[in-house]
């Protein structure tokens, strides 16, 4: 529930902040009732939060049976992040539509937690870069954002990406995802002094050589 409702309001929050913004400064009456809209989206995630918080402790037997997304999901993922005001680049490597179903959906909810938390931190008119790529029994997952846009006053404390609280809850997630298939994960601020890194490189035997042709950039 988290990982299909929770993306969702972030992006439907993050539209709405950003179009609050544009109407405060056209001085129209609408911005008002946009940054309530916000809130209101802002008070519904942390209620998801409450309630998922209960049913956790409920979920061992819980079986999954509708259909999972794989990395021919990931497409229409990018466009709804596109949508809520971030610029992202995605390229792939090998022939990820090989690799187990399993694997495919630790990739994807890696990548929709990720850029998630760009949503949130960085925001509309940042830029993400999305590399996926299997070579040689390993899968790389790379996550890059820019940050918060010069001149953007921050969203949140800069230490909300580091794990702690509600905001580090998909950073968690990731690591936990990751474990599975005996991953390596980096997360911190990118070297060049601005945005941050989720770097992933799973354990994926199975997983095919690389091609030329998989490059894919929108």
């Amino acid at each position: 529930m988290h990982d299909i409702v929770g993306p969702n309001l972030s992006v439907m929050v993050s539209v709405a902040d950003g179009a609050a913004t544009l109407a405060a400064n056209r001085g129209e009456r609408s911005a008002e009732a946009l940054r309530i809209l916000g809130d209101t989206g802002r008070q519904a995630m942390s209620e998801l939060r409450r309630v998922l918080g209960v049913l956790r402790e409920e979920r061992d037997d819980v079986r999954m049976h509708s259909p999972q997304p794989g990395i021919g999901d990931l497409d229409p993922l990018l466009t709804r992040v596109r949508a809520a005001g971030v610029a992202v680049t995605y390229r792939t490597v090998g022939d990820l539509g090989s690799l187990g179903s399993g694997v495919q959906l630790t990739v994807y909810r890696i990548v929709q937690e990720a850029l998630t938390n760009t949503l949130k931190h960085a925001g509309p008119g940042s830029t993400a870069e999305v590399t996926v790529a299997a070579e040689a029994g390993k899968v790389r997952i790379g996550v890059a954002d820019t940050g918060t846009p010069p001149g953007t006053p921050v969203r949140t404390r800069p230490e909300g990406r580091t794990g702690s609280g509600d905001a580090g809850h998909g950073l968690v997630g990731i690591r936990q995802r990751a474990a599975m298939y005996g991953g390596a994960v980096n997360i911190g601020p990118r070297g060049t002094g601005h945005g941050w890194l989720v770097d992933v490189v799973l354990d994926v035997p199975s997983a095919p050589a690389p091609s030329a042709s998989g490059d894919h950039l929108p």
